[in-house]
C-alpha cells in the first residue's frame, strides 16, 4: 500500500465564490469547524529528517495521527503521508510516553469536500487569509482547479507550518 500525499494550496481572493462552484460542481460537504493542529518531536529526531508529526484534531474526542515526510519535487507538492484515526487522549499518552514534546500548534477554519475523488478543502487561518487545496492524483487536481477558475498564480507552494512559523519542511 502506497502512503503518498498529492496536494496543491491556492490563496483565495473570493471564498464566497468557489463555494457555490463546489456547489454546481455536485461537491459534498463533508465538515466544517475548527481544526487545531500539534506537531511534535524528540530530542529534534525528526525535524533533521525534515518529517512532521501531527495530531490533527477536528472536534472533541477523535483525532488523526500523520507522520508527513519530506517533499518530494513534483509539479504538486508529494510526500509520504502516513495517518490514522485515534482517540485524542490516548494519542497524547502514546507521544508522551515515547518523550515526544509539543512543539508548534495552530488552529485554522476548514470545510472539507468530497468531489469526483479528490478531497478539497476551503481554509481560513488568521493573519493569513482563504486559502483552498486539492488533495488528489495530478490530473484531477488540474481538471478541479481549472473547473474553479484557479490559475497558477493563485499557488501557493508553503505547507502552513513554513508560513507561521518559517519552518522549512
Amino acid at each position: 500500500m502506497a502512503f503518498v500525499e498529492i496536494e496543491q494550496k491556492y490563496r483565495l481572493k473570493d471564498p464566497v465564490k468557489i463555494r457555490l462552484r463546489l456547489a454546481g460542481m455536485a461537491a459534498k460537504k463533508i465538515a466544517s469547524g475548527v481544526e487545531s493542529n500539534e506537531f511534535y518531536d524528540r530530542n529534534d529526531f525528526l525535524n533533521k529528517q525534515k518529517v512532521a508529526l501531527r495530531l490533527r484534531r477536528f472536534g472533541r474526542q477523535s483525532a488523526l495521527l500523520t507522520l508527513k515526510g519530506p517533499r518530494i519535487k513534483n509539479n504538486f507538492s508529494k510526500r509520504v503521508e502516513i495517518e490514522t484515526p485515534i482517540e485524542y487522549k490516548t494519542a497524547k499518552a502514546f507521544l508522551d510516553f515515547l518523550g515526544c514534546r509539543l512543539l508548534r500548534k495552530y488552529s485554522k477554519r476548514r470545510e472539507l469536500y468530497g468531489l469526483k475523488g479528490a478531497h478539497v478543502t476551503v481554509d481560513f487561518l488568521n493573519k493569513f487569509g482563504w486559502f483552498l487545496e486539492i488533495e488528489a492524483a495530478p490530473q484531477t487536481i488540474r481538471k478541479i482547479e481549472k473547473q474553479l477558475g484557479l490559475k497558477r498564480a493563485d499557488r501557493e507552494d508553503r505547507s502552513y507550518l513554513q508560513m507561521i512559523f518559517g519552518w522549512k519542511h
